[in-house]
């Protein structure tokens, strides 16, 4: 049985919020109706905050996002 570390878990929490951001781009980039077009933009810049603290976060720590 493998052991997730803090720094594990970090980096894996900071790689899907990365991969929803962009996920959430892609659509917005396919959507065709504006308020659908703006909600996945939202939902995009909210990934991506969250990523940056993550990156941050484990940089601090010593560790490479």
């Amino acid at each position: 049985m493998t052991k997730l570390t803090d720094m594990d878990m970090l980096q894996d929490y900071e790689k899907d919020t990365r991969l929803a951001a962009i996920g959430f781009i892609t659509m917005a980039s396919d959507a065709q109706d504006p308020e659908l077009k703006s909600t996945f933009l939202q939902a995009a810049e909210s990934a991506m905050r969250s990523q940056r603290k993550f990156a941050s976060l484990i940089s601090q720590r010593g560790d490479r996002p």
